[in-house]
């Protein structure tokens, strides 16, 4: 299937949702369009690109196996259950905040695992005793602040074994025969234009286990909200698991604040961020009551849409992490030619012809920052630019939890970026940008007005003249953030 430009599949998403009464769409109380666009649009966004097929694993117990030990191996678990989410809710003590966050966005700084966006402001304001901390994914040991971390998963999986063991014993039993007005005709136009689309499992029987599930596993956030009584909640990304569509949906009902951290950009073609048109009477509630961005573009993209419900709230609260790592590194020196931001794509594409002969050509030193979820490894990435003739010495790679952003990021004199939101990181850090990538140009649009994040392509043959202009007449402005840019996340 053909690959579809960010705002191709921008028209396509308004046009469904302009057509079909999305916001009605709604089973076991459950919200449905947030998750039907947001799968939809990740969908449209990788068609195209391969991926590895998934490897089905045949976990089905032996026929062989003991009828006895079997049902005596369930009965122990869901004893085990009862036992392990009984301690953990006892054990559960009032909080002001509960943060969520995964593995993947904390980095190693001074030995310790460090979230890159919530830590900050626990550090700076004292916040050690008066917060928790839900990881999703694994926990690291020797986290910051350890004691406040809760491992979603360790107490979640047991809760959802009763849910299920309940729901076998017909006590929980899914009834629905509700309908979905207009689905059937969506799907359809949807499937006939992209067959590959019935992977998404989004069909309505589908979407009814789905919300099903998600309604099943609010009962474990209603429980855990009431016993630490916080006044909001944080996200990073609030879109992606279901485990956090259920923690939101618990939110609303109890009145609780839910609030969405930024994380990376948030421009005008991302589909979780941008012109959600059509709202029930109130706030889908598997989504976000209150927006927390870095900068004012982020901040108004989603007014353009957010103001129009009078109910959502978007606001500037800047990047704690720079701002962080700025003021434990006041006077950095810049060290660093050119600060190369990586991501998920294959390696060839991210670096081209015109960035190999760049480095070879030129002598700068590059540093290469490795995406936190990258799908190569530097191994992977020396064996390209060795096959490519390029010097060790002309570069440094660096993974994504070896050293703090913004510390790597200050040192550069340019940063070059496929389409990462290390943009706007380095605007803050004074850093101008040069975006390499059709998808990057359609991202940060609306940041070509700054001098500081031009865009180059690098198929033009005047390419590496203009990187060295661009080099020679280029130096480093003054960071934009000071320490008073720490948030508060309890005002």
């Amino acid at each position: 299937m053909t690959e579809m430009s960010q705002e191709e599949i921008k028209r396509l998403i308004l046009k469904l949702e302009e057509n079909h009464p999305v916001n009605e769409w709604n089973l076991y109380g459950v919200d449905l369009w947030p998750h039907i666009r947001i799968q939809l649009y990740l969908f449209l966004l990788n068609l195209g690109v391969e991926s590895d097929k998934e490897v089905v694993l045949n976990n089905k117990t032996s026929s062989k196996e003991d009828w006895f030990k079997i049902k005596f191996r369930m009965i122990s678990r869901f004893l085990s259950a009862i036992k392990k989410l009984h301690h953990f809710f006892k054990e559960l003590k009032p909080k002001q905040i509960i943060f969520f966050g995964g593995h993947f966005h904390r980095t190693l700084q001074n030995g310790v695992y460090f979230n890159r966006f919530f830590d900050p402001m626990i550090a700076h304001h004292s916040l050690h005793k008066d917060i928790y901390f839900i990881e999703y994914g694994k926990v690291f040991p020797n986290s910051f602040n350890e004691n406040a971390i809760i491992s979603l998963h360790h107490a979640l999986n047991s809760y959802k074994l009763l849910v299920k063991t309940r729901n076998k014993l017909s006590l929980g039993k899914n009834k629905s025969q509700a309908r979905l007005k207009g689905y059937q005709s969506f799907y359809k136009k949807i499937q006939k234009q992209f067959p590959e689309f019935e992977s998404l499992k989004i069909d309505e029987s589908s979407l009814k286990k789905w919300a099903f599930k998600i309604n099943n596993t609010k009962g474990f956030f209603l429980k855990m909200y009431r016993k630490v009584n916080p006044e909001k909640l944080l996200f990073l990304s609030y879109y992606g698991y279901d485990d956090l569509a259920a923690a939101i949906l618990a939110a609303h009902e109890l009145n609780l604040k839910s609030i969405d951290f930024q994380h990376g950009p948030q421009t005008n073609v991302h589909m979780a961020y941008s012109y959600w048109e059509k709202h029930p009477d109130r706030p889908y509630n598997t989504m976000p009551l209150e927006y927390w961005n870095w900068d004012i573009n982020s901040k108004k993209n989603i007014e353009l849409w957010a103001n129009k419900t009078s109910l959502i709230k978007s606001k500037v609260v800047g990047h704690p992490y720079v701002t962080y790592c700025l003021n434990q590194k006041k006077d950095q020196k810049i060290d660093t030619e050119i600060f190369f931001s990586l991501q998920t794509l294959e390696i060839k594409e991210m670096l081209p012809e015109a960035i190999v002969k760049l480095i070879k050509n030129t002598n700068y030193k590059w540093v290469f920052r490795l995406h936190p979820r990258s799908n190569f490894s530097s191994v992977d990435l020396t064996d390209y630019l060795a096959e490519n003739l390029v010097p060790n010495e002309y570069y440094v790679i660096e993974d994504a939890l070896s050293a703090p952003l913004p510390w790597s990021l200050a040192r550069a004199r340019l940063h070059i970026t496929n389409f990462s939101g290390c943009v706007i990181e380095a605007m803050m850090l004074g850093v101008p940008s040069i975006i390499i990538h059709k998808s990057g140009q359609e991202i940060f649009k609306s940041y070509f007005n700054n001098e500081k994040v031009i865009f180059l392509d690098p198929l033009d043959e005047n390419f590496e003249n203009e990187i060295e202009n661009i080099m020679d007449r280029k130096t480093k402005d003054n960071p934009e953030l000071t320490e008073t840019q720490i948030i508060d996340p309890r005002i």
